[in-house]
């Protein structure tokens, strides 16, 4: 965690919206907490600084308890182990589906895939002020913000694995990861990258639908392909409108890709209920949600986003993308 950001963010509780100060920094290294804690000043509570990744998620004793994998996972054993485990563990455990996601998000993120592309079509200047990239995944799309806006940003997500991946490219300037080649093979791939506008960037562990920041802190937001994946989208957006100023810019984009181990069906924006007079219709919920803070500017019904599987199998999507601008 940078503490240039920390400073300049002032992260607060999730819970009470007090202000988080630093309480320790265990291991620093050039203005960069690898490992520390940050306490709230009014209810005590603490959250953990892992990797140089702040978790700053208000259940976290739940958080920690639902994802020991991702935070305690190795990345120093051979392949020759990791192949092994993974074959013993099976297809559909947690382990294969965390290596799966994690290298499917690596390669779209640093091999110039969709996402570059659906940013590219919703944001060409610069941002005057801070930048949040909520759902970053393993961060190439935080990069990419960083790049585009010239400013502060910081790349949010609750898969503390594939922030892991962000945060070594960040502060090490590799890309390490697994990429899946079929059933329950998997190459390892570790290169050196270059990615200009890193001292611009950092990753926290943040729920996106409870950020915790202050109201009205930055002047960019961006919801690439996440909306669908949180437990309420609802929030999510009420969120992306509370931390964004008036004026600020969000950037949604979203295939409606529902999935009830992800987002209960009630809270789908569309996708049920076709008998009523949206006839299950996701589009205009969405902005009828938007409406009540934002005023869209942009709207693509169609981009398309393709996601790699393994070598013989791409999933082929297509987007709503849509750029509003804060109204109050």
């Amino acid at each position: 965690m940078r503490r240039s950001h920390f400073e300049a963010l002032r992260p607060v509780c999730p819970l009470c919206r007090e202000a988080l100060a630093i309480a320790s920094a265990i291991r620093e290294e050039n203005g960069d907490v690898i490992e520390g804690i940050l306490v709230c000043a009014s209810c005590s509570r603490e959250y953990p600084i892992i990797d140089g990744i702040p978790v700053i998620v208000g259940p976290i004793r739940a958080w920690l308890a639902a994802n020991p994998l991702q935070v305690l996972l190795r990345d120093d054993l051979s392949p020759e182990i990791e192949s092994l485990i993974g074959d013993v563990l099976g297809s559909g455990s947690a382990f294969d589906t965390q290596r799966q996601h994690a290298g499917m998000y690596a390669d779209d993120h640093y091999g110039g895939g969709s996402a570059e592309h659906v940013l590219d079509r919703a944001f060409g200047g610069a941002a005057d002020g801070p930048v949040i990239d909520t759902g970053c995944a393993t961060g190439g799309t935080t990069f990419h913000l960083a790049r585009k806006s010239g400013a502060m940003t910081v790349g949010v997500d609750l898969n503390f694995a594939m922030l892991r991946i962000a945060s070594r490219v960040l502060r090490e300037g590799r890309l390490r990861h697994v990429r899946r080649r079929v059933g329950l093979v998997y190459e390892r791939r570790d290169k050196a990258i270059d990615v200009p506008s890193r001292e611009l960037v950092d990753f926290w562990c943040c729920d996106v639908a409870a950020l915790p920041f202050p109201d009205a802190t930055f002047a960019l937001a961006a919801s690439i392909n996440v909306i669908d994946c949180t437990a309420s989208p609802r929030d999510t957006v009420a969120e992306l409108a509370r931390v964004l100023r008036p004026g600020g810019t969000a950037i949604l984009s979203t295939p409606y890709d529902w999935a009830p181990t992800a987002t209960p069906v009630e809270q789908w924006l569309g996708g049920h209920s076709q008998r009523g007079p949206r006839q299950g219709a996701p589009e205009p919920v969405l902005r009828a949600l938007l409406s009540e803070a934002f005023v869209i500017e942009k709207e693509e019904p169609s981009v398309p986003w393709r996601v790699r599987l393994h070598d013989r199998s791409t999933v082929h999507y297509d987007v709503h993308l849509v750029v509003a601008r804060k109204s109050h």
